[in-house]
Order: structure tokens, then C-alpha cells, then sequence
């Protein structure tokens, strides 16, 4: 029975096979290489490829032996599926850095409906094409079976038959070289490539694993005020302003700190230089609406869902801000409906906005038309309404430096030759291709730039205006092996403009954050912090100055999260996924500089020199509980 032979349609399944090799080189080669790691993987990746392979020709050669026509087609049809999930897997680790399993699970049957049409908006794909591609999705099976079909013609002209034998020893040497393999070479695998890397494999294992660093906190996570309480503050304050000079707060998504130059960005360079900035900026968050959140409740992000479901009042701060008599009125391109984050920012009836004008950009029209809409809309109400000449916020959204990077068409974008939308899915990204894609996103910024500099030409009482303006989050382009955000928290994600024009100095702040803003606001315009707002005032030199970003979870609480210190930062996990507020250890993930480099070389452990580093952080963050 051993020597029995079956023919196979072998360029199909070589296809196949061929196909994932290159899928995973890619997805590994784009990776920083730390210790060997990427050959290491490689040779893991190219093993669990040829099991999963065999096991498709194995069951196809007993399906069609034992079973019908009908369930050999359907077989294949699945193989062809199978495919299609790496593929998509492949595209998930390069963007958010999840299995397609993940993906499936928090975007797809962890959503409403509301949130996942948005999530599918903001991809910058028109619900139209989603149509079209959930249709081709579902008739991929059919496609594969007439691949199979047409490719086993060629075959049976040259047919190639497989001994049963060789199949066997597939089963059975593969496992036992990648075992070999495994334990020879797994020890030099550096554990932050392991993390970055176990996401490339097709099967996201390895039979062994770095040892994980777990630390024990000093107690459980230290919870934010009641909404009960803030309100009653903010009832019960008395102050009264002697000015109340205008307010214009401007949010840009996906603006990285790095492209605020001369060249690229000029207005906002001279803007950034002439007034309050910082050696480092960070966002709370790599994902627009734990970022807006942040910034808005002035609240540490992975408190974003608790508020989420639970939260009515909208933004303390602007309540503040009402409370001593400010006008509220909002300009936006962003979709805020995003997660239900315009109701957390402005209250469940959006009782904080006097105001509210929303551009949504949908075909013809990109994000960049919307922009503009802003800017007209703002300006135009500035010159014509008298009672906007003091006492008002004026809060601006623009989103055309969002993917896929818009301008309108009769702008001549500066830096070419730029990247198509389809070059954002190519398998392989040749440093060309890397470099047209950034063109695009720095023509994107060129266009913003210029719409801030026609905002700061025409401000009236522009010496008295209060003007910030930040990103939500940065953007990366393969410096760590992914593109755009959500998926790591490198500078690249993290870092981003922050710039206060408040008409006053402040004392040299090296790290700040956008948790930050609205309390040194108060504090300018009233001579008192805020003490339900998080965040520090700039305004006060801060103690053990230290900033919390958390990682994109989609609509559920943030898990893994950073703590920057002025010098370093800390990347972990809470080991309680669920219930991260009782959750009382922490998994390292990785120790780096504000510059990613990784630290792997301590006068002690790892421990303890996190305990050195970060010891007042994690003792404020989490402080013990006192047991009576």
C-alpha cells in the first residue's frame, strides 16, 4: 500500500505553495531583523507552508478517492479559500499587525452595525466596492475550482504521480526539523522580534517561546473621577474672567511630527517655532478615537470604553469652558460619528455645541474638498457674525492626511512622483515605492499646511487668539514593517504636533502630551488647574514627568499601552485582557528609547531596572490600596 501512487495537479498546489512563500518573505523582509530573526522565521514560515500544502493534497487525494464529485470541487474551492485568508492575514499583519482571525473577531462580530459601516467608510473605499468585494470574496471558491480545473488540463498532458510514502514523511520529518530547528535556534531570537515576527507565520506558533517578563504592580489601576463628581465641580467653580479670548482648537488626522518642515509643511514650521512646542509630543493613543478621547476627557486612554458606554456629559473641559460663559461650535471633514465619539466629546444630545457644521466627503468630493468646506464655512461666519468676536471655541476636524492622502484636483501637488492607491497593497515595497507613498502623504500635508496658513492670514484679534493644534496620531510607512497606524507604538504612530499659541511662555517642557492641552488651557485663562482633569498643566513644571499611549483595540478597552519616561519607554500588556482595571501584573512586550532603539543590556534584570526607570509611573498609575 506504501508504494501506491496518485496523480496531483501540481501547478496548482506548486501555485499555491509558491504564492504564500512569497506572501510570508514579504511580510518578514519588511520586518526589523533583530538576532537572525527573519531567517529564523523564514525557514519556520516555509515549513508550516509545506505541511498545510501536503494536508491539501493528502485530504484532495481521499476525497476524491472515497467521496463524490460534488465534495472534491467543494474541497478544492476551500483550498482556494484558504488562500484568500492568508492573503488577508498577510494584509491584517502589515496594517494592524493581527491575524485575520483577530481582525474577524473584534472588527466584525465584536461591532454593531452603525460602528462596522463606519470602520468600512473610513477605509477610504466607497460602500459601492465593499459590495463588489464581498461578492468577489464569495465567489472565490468558484474561481479556485475553475483554476483547478484549467491548470489539471496541463497535468494530465504530463502528468506527475506522488507516492503515498512521501506524504507520510512529510507529516513526520517537517514537524521534527522545525522541533530541531526550534530548539537550536530559538535562544537567539531577540523576544521583541519573536513578538513582531509570530505574526508572519501562517499559523502563528512556534513550538517554543521567549521567556515573558512579568511584572507584579504595586496595586490595580488607580480609576478616573465619577462623572457625578466632575459635574458638581463644575457647578460649584466661581470663576469669572476678566477676557475671554477666542479659542480655535485644530485636530489633523494622521499628522506625524517628523513632516512638520520648512519644506513640506511651512506654515506650520514658522507656527511651531514662533510659539509653545515640545522636544517630544506624544499621542495617548495610535488610533483616532482613543486619541480623541484623550484629548477631549483629558482622561489616560484605556479608560476609553468604560466612558464609552457609560459617559453623557461630553468633554469636562468644555463644560468648563461653558460654564464661564465660552460659545462651542465645531467645523468638521472627520466622520465623528466614528465609535460614538461625538457623543462622548459633546454630550448625548450634544448639548456643549452652540454650533455644528459637518462636511462628509463622499464621491466626487475627498477629504481634502471637505477641508476646505471647513476653512470657508469658519471664515465666512468669522467676518459676518459680530458676536464671534471673543467668548468662542472654535474646534476644527480636517481628515484629508487620513489614507488614502487627498488634494483637490486642481491643486499641483509638490513632491513626485506619488503613489496610486493600489501601491498601498503590493506585496513587495521596494524603497521607490515606499518613497511615492510617503510623496503622497507629504502632498496631503503640503495641502493642510496651506489651508493653515490661509487660517492664520485672515484671524482677526490674531494677537489675542488662542490657537492649538495637534494630530490625533502619527503615520507609518514600513520603518518598523507596517504602514499607516493602529498597529505598533513606534514614533513613527505616536509622535505628533503639538503647538500652543497661548501669548505667554511656559517652562521648558521636554515630553508633553495631548491629555495636556486642555488643562494648561484652563489654567492660562484661569490661574487654577482643573483637578478632574488628568492631564498635567504645561503651565507648572510637572514632576516625574512621564506620558501613557495605548494601542488600537477597535471598539473594546485598550490592552497593551506605553509609558514614556523623558528617555525611555515601556511597552506592556496587561495579563488581565478582560478586566484590565483589576488586572495586577504586567507582560513586558518591549524596552526601547523614545527613538526605538531596543534596550537589551541592564547593570541588573530587566526588572528591576523597569522598577528603576519606571517605578514612580506605574506607583501613580496603579497605587496600592489601603486596606481599611
Amino acid at each position: 500500500m506504501d508504494q501506491k501512487k496518485s496523480p496531483i495537479n501540481y501547478i496548482y498546489f506548486l501555485g499555491l505553495f509558491g504564492f504564500l512563500i512569497l506572501l510570508m518573505t514579504s511580510s518578514i523582509f519588511t520586518k526589523e531583523n533583530l538576532g537572525g530573526s527573519q531567517v529564523f522565521f523564514l525557514l519556520y514560515a516555509a515549513g508550516q507552508i509545506l505541511l498545510e500544502v501536503t494536508l491539501f493534497i493528502f485530504i484532495s487525494l481521499v476525497i476524491r478517492k472515497y467521496l463524490n464529485t460534488f465534495c472534491y470541487a467543494t474541497f478544492i474551492g476551500i483550498t482556494f479559500f484558504a488562500l484568500l485568508i492568508h492573503t488577508f492575514d498577510f494584509l491584517m499583519d502589515r496594517i494592524l499587525d493581527l491575524s485575520a482571525f483577530e481582525a474577524l473577531r473584534i472588527f466584525v462580530f465584536a461591532e454593531n452595525l452603525e460602528n462596522f459601516i463606519y470602520l468600512l467608510d473610513a477605509s477610504g473605499i466607497p460602500l459601492w466596492g465593499w459590495f463588489v468585494v464581498f461578492g468577489l470574496i464569495g465567489s472565490v471558491p468558484f474561481i479556485g475550482y475553475l483554476l483547478y480545473k484549467a491548470t489539471n488540463q496541463i497535468c494530465l498532458k504530463k502528468p506527475l504521480h506522488i507516492r503515498h510514502t512521501h506524504l507520510l514523511q512529510v507529516f513526520i520529518c517537517v514537524p521534527v526539523a522545525l522541533l530541531l530547528w526550534d530548539f537550536s535556534a530559538s535562544k537567539i531570537v531577540h523576544p521583541d522580534g519573536y513578538t513582531a515576527f509570530i505574526q508572519s507565520l501562517p499559523w502563528k506558533f512556534t513550538f517554543m517561546q521567549p521567556q515573558n517578563v512579568i511584572i507584579s504592580l504595586p496595586g490595580s489601576m488607580r480609576p478616573p473621577q465619577d462623572e457625578k463628581a466632575i459635574a458638581k465641580a463644575i457647578q460649584q467653580d466661581q470663576t469669572v474672567l476678566n477676557k475671554k479670548p477666542n479659542i480655535y482648537l485644530f485636530v489633523v488626522e494622521s499628522l506625524r511630527e517628523d513632516a512638520i518642515t520648512e519644506e513640506i509643511a511651512p506654515n506650520l514650521h514658522t507656527f511651531k517655532n514662533e510659539n509653545i512646542h515640545f522636544d517630544t509630543a506624544l499621542s495617548n493613543g495610535n488610533a483616532t478615537h482613543i486619541s480623541w478621547f484623550s484629548i477631549f476627557h483629558s482622561q489616560y486612554p484605556y479608560h476609553w470604553e468604560n466612558f464609552q458606554k457609560n459617559w453623557k456629559m461630553g468633554s469636562p473641559a468644555l463644560a468648563l469652558l461653558k460654564k464661564w460663559g465660552y460659545q462651542i461650535h465645531l467645523y468638521s471633514s472627520a466622520q465623528l460619528g466614528y465609535y460614538g465619539m461625538e457623543r462622548l466629546m459633546f454630550g448625548n444630545e450634544l448639548q456643549l455645541l452652540d454650533t455644528r457644521h459637518t462636511f462628509h466627503h463622499a464621491a466626487p468630493l475627498n477629504a481634502a474638498d471637505s477641508d476646505a468646506q471647513t476653512l470657508v464655512k469658519l471664515q465666512k461666519e468669522l467676518r459676518e457674525n459680530s458676536d464671534y468676536a471673543q467668548g468662542q471655541v472654535f474646534i476644527i476636524f480636517w481628515d484629508c492626511t487620513h489614507f488614502d492622502y487627498s488634494w483637490p484636483k486642481k491643486w499641483a501637488p509638490k513632491f513626485t512622483p506619488f503613489a496610486q492607491e493600489s501601491a498601498y497593497f503590493k506585496a513587495f515595497q521596494s524603497k521607490k515605492t515606499i518613497q511615492q507613498i510617503k510623496n503622497r502623504y507629504h502632498n496631503a500635508v503640503n495641502y493642510m499646511d496651506s489651508l493653515f496658513g490661509k487660517f492664520l492670514n485672515n484671524l482677526p484679534n490674531k494677537d489675542e487668539a488662542i490657537v492649538l493644534f495637534t494630530g490625533d496620531h502619527g503615520e507609518e510607512f514600513f520603518e518598523h514593517g507596517h504602514l499607516f497606524h493602529n498597529s505598533h507604538l513606534t514614533k513613527e504612530q505616536t509622535n505628533v504636533p503639538l503647538y500652543l499659541k497661548l501669548n505667554r511662555s511656559i517652562p521648558k517642557q521636554a515630553l508633553a502630551s495631548q491629555m495636556d492641552l486642555f488643562p494648561t488651557l484652563i489654567e492660562h485663562l484661569s490661574n487654577h488647574p482643573a483637578p478632574f482633569l488628568e492631564g498635567n498643566s504645561l503651565i507648572q513644571k510637572t514632576k516625574n514627568p512621564f506620558v501613557v499611549t495605548a494601542r488600537f483595540n477597535a471598539g473594546q478597552t485598550p490592552y497593551e499601552f506605553s509609558i514614556h519616561s523623558e528617555k525611555n519607554k515601556l511597552i506592556a500588556q496587561f495579563m488581565n485582557r478582560k478586566s484590565i482595571t483589576e488586572s495586577t501584573e504586567l507582560q513586558i512586550r518591549s524596552l526601547r528609547t523614545l527613538n526605538d532603539e531596543f534596550i537589551s543590556e541592564f547593570e541588573d534584570s530587566a526588572d528591576a531596572w523597569v522598577q528603576k526607570e519606571f517605578g514612580p509611573a506605574l506607583n501613580d498609575l496603579f497605587p496600592q490600596r489601603n486596606p481599611n
